[in-house]
């Protein structure tokens, strides 16, 4: 019942802003004041434009009045058409109602003065196209409300107070009230914008559940059936578990002693619910259990099985029942797949919303393959059962992930049912989806084994749809001719996506590949040669083999040389290769890489080695001048420039400890060749003495020409020649 003691305070049109023209008013916007003087103005200025541009009023509901107000109501007088004082009595929906029996238009935006939009223009433009206003009865927009001060943590909901309004609207609930009496058969969900809220932000928010708390126990102590307000109370519990649990138990508890328990109510449906959810925080798992059998014997929609389903699955995640968890999966994916069918906010007022998500559902089957592989040894029976059951129609990010998993687990199996199965799934006007062929060509990336290989292929072979990745999957590796590829592929097809390879393709046919990567992005060929190099390091020892294949039939040219970089970058930079063949590819790595270079950068930079330069192009360019001082024996400089090559490219630590090794190890067999010809000399001339000594001039003098051999810098070589004569 609205207060006797409301009265309307009609204010003067002209404001500091231009108005539209208000006589046929579309839109009325009416916002409860307070004490918010931070947010107030900044509230008002938010809608501002809409008062600006389309036909509609503003009306200020006053609920501190004037003598307490902290100068709220005189900056709503500024931009308000009408204030309506009302006396506060601990009811929101009185107060709402107080607003809206004022209202002159056919839609309502109700707010409060802890709200403003972060851009109405979205708004304006709906309200500017009849053919949408006209055709929907509620306009929803994401709202963020802010957690703390700083307003960098949120929650987020859909914001659904913008209505169109009959003779029949009113508001109902003392708090958190809700328009009645509308009739929504289209919904609008207002993209490029969003509300945000401070509303329970620091000490805000204590103080408001209890106010809204000591409301709801004096509603409740009037009308103990009133399942709304039975639903507040538990919502406003939070996450004390404890709380929660007494508050649903006792709501429970009253609703049965009434008799009003219905089946078909979503509000006690609801109530029981988040019972169930205290019952499963707290782990009181009979009680769980009695809950849930009375629940699915008496509750057909597919959306409330769906959340207790939920609750089950994890549950049996921590107790590791894959037979249970399997049978509960099977009733979320049915909700889920439910749900995506239906208009779902037309269809439910809920406050559990994001308990059905394909989102969760792709993360609960991700776990179930996990549990089953942890489980038992022969997995695959209980992984199979899901890639018929699921509902691969339900598309968001996390479906990939599941996909993937999936192919992986029917290929290592050589199910060619499940696979194609699956395919059948991703086919769209005849066209096989490229999330299904890139998940495909990841499997096919990471296959060690030529029996993988084959088997994998055997079963790409037999997917009956035509598609160019599928032909180049099943062909990677072999040896064709340009003829095969001009008949077996699409003119227009390329190597990037899924198809990369058909580089590996061209390149062990010795054909060029550059028709098949000239118009693609640099960014899907850089994706499309990680790819290759992937396949390619599955066998290492013939990379130095493949980059000799690419030289071959592949014209010099940045993409070339991009490729080459990378595969000898992956074979020099491993630590188990050949030395010798590692040396003999390094050279040829710094060539590619400097190449590169040379077409991307300016002549200058690369002259200069510019520290603007990235810096693989900066190591090579280093690695190249050490490389070239080894091969002069100039070791000294060749280690100060292998030491600055590793400041500049830590990866490549294990390459740059390899070449000083070597360098270490040449030196030590130097030194010790040096020390065993100095010993081998000071014998000779111990010789050539005792024979000088004994007369045998000539045949010392012999003996001195060979000692000049071993030792030609000997500085006693010349002492000894004057004692031969």
């Amino acid at each position: 019942m609205i207060n006797l003691e409301t009265w309307v305070e009609e204010l003067p049109k002209e404001k500091f802003f231009p108005r539209i023209n208000t006589e046929d008013c579309l839109v009325t916007i009416s916002m409860l004041i307070s004490n918010r003087i931070n947010t107030v103005e900044k509230c008002f200025e938010s809608f501002r434009p809409l008062l600006e541009q389309i036909p509609s009023e503003f009306i200020a509901v006053d609920t501190v009045g004037d003598e307490n107000s902290d100068g709220s109501i005189d900056v709503a007088r500024k931009y308000a058409d009408k204030i309506v004082h009302f006396e506060w009595c601990d009811d929101f929906a009185a107060a709402r109602n107080a607003g809206l029996k004022e209202a002159r238009g056919k839609w309502l935006i109700y707010l409060d003065d802890d709200e403003w939009f972060d851009d109405i223009g979205p708004l304006i433009d709906f309200f500017s196209k009849p053919e949408l206003y006209n055709n929907y009865d509620r306009v929803t927009v994401l709202e963020q409300s802010y957690t703390t001060a700083t307003q960098t943590e949120c929650t987020s909901n859909r914001f659904a107070r913008i209505c169109r309004i009959s003779p029949d609207s009113r508001f109902t609930g003392s708090v958190h009230e809700m328009l009645a009496g509308v009739t929504v058969r289209n919904e609008y969900d207002l993209k490029d914008t969003f509300i945000h809220h401070v509303g329970y932000v620091g000490k805000l928010s204590k103080k408001k559940v209890e106010r809204n708390r000591k409301i709801m126990d004096r509603e409740l102590a009037e009308n103990p059936g009133n399942l709304h307000i039975w639903m507040q109370q538990i919502g406003g519990s939070g996450d004390n578990k404890r709380k929660l649990l007494e508050v649903s138990e006792k709501a429970v508890r009253t609703i049965r002693g009434l008799h009003l328990t219905d089946w078909t109510s979503f509000e006690w449906i609801e109530i029981f619910i988040y019972r169930m959810k205290a019952y499963a925080r707290l782990k009181m798992w009979n009680e769980l259990e009695l809950s849930t059998e009375e629940i699915m014997a008496n509750v057909s929609d597919p959306f409330y099985r769906g959340i207790v389903a939920k609750i089950n699955i994890l549950r049996n995640l921590a107790d590791f029942d894959q037979q249970d968890m399997y049978e509960w999966l099977k009733i979320y994916m049915d909700s889920v797949e439910y749900c995506e069918g239906i208009d779902f906010q037309k269809d439910y007022v809920t406050c559990f919303i994001g308990d059905v998500k394909k989102q969760s559902m792709y993360d609960f089957v991700l776990q179930y393959f996990k549990l089953c592989s942890e489980e038992c040894d022969d997995s695959y029976d209980g992984i199979r059962k899901v890639f018929f059951k699921l509902p691969w129609g339900c598309k968001c990010n996390e479906r990939r992930s599941v996909l993937a998993y999936s192919l992986k687990e029917a290929m290592n199996e050589g199910d060619r049912e499940a696979v194609e199965f699956m395919a059948e799934k991703f086919v769209s006007d005849n066209v096989l989806s490229e999330e299904f062929t890139t998940s495909l060509d990841m499997i096919r990336v990471g296959l060690e084994t030529e029996v993988a290989v084959g088997s994998f292929k055997g079963i790409v072979s037999g997917i009956d749809i035509e598609n160019d990745s599928l032909w180049i999957m099943s062909h990677a590796g072999e040896c064709v001719s340009q003829k095969i590829l001009d008949d077996k592929l699409s003119s227009d097809v390329d190597a990037s996506g899924a198809n990369e390879g058909l580089l590996e393709i061209c390149i062990n046919s010795g054909l060029s590949p550059e028709r098949y990567v000239e118009n693609i992005s640099w960014e899907e060929f850089a994706n499309a040669v990680s790819m290759v190099i992937e396949r390619e390091s599955r066998h290492l020892d013939m990379i130095p083999e493949f980059a000799a294949k690419v030289e071959k039939c592949w014209k010099k040219c940045l993409k070339r040389e991009y490729l080459l970089s990378n595969l000898r970058r992956r074979y020099i930079f491993q630590g188990s290769m050949l030395f010798s063949k590692v040396m003999e590819e390094s050279d040829l790595y710094c060539d590619n890489v400097i190449s590169c270079a040379e077409s991307m950068y300016a002549p200058g930079l690369c002259r200069t080695c510019s520290n603007v330069l990235p810096a693989e192009i900066r190591f090579a360019m280093i690695l190249r001048k050490a490389l070239d001082c080894r091969k002069k024996n100039d070791l000294k400089n060749c280690l100060g420039y292998l030491s600055d090559a590793l400041d500049v490219f830590p990866s490549a630590e294990t390459l740059i400890k390899r070449m000083v090794q070597s360098m270490e190890r040449e030196q030590r067999r130097e030194t010790a060749v040096s020390d065993e010809l100095v010993k081998l000399g000071n014998q000779v001339k111990a010789q050539i003495m005792a024979l000088i000594s004994q007369g045998q001039t000539e045949v010392a003098g012999s003996l001195l020409n060979e000692l000049k051999q071993i030792t030609p810098d000997d500085g006693d070589i010349v002492t000894l020649e004057k004692l031969c004569r």
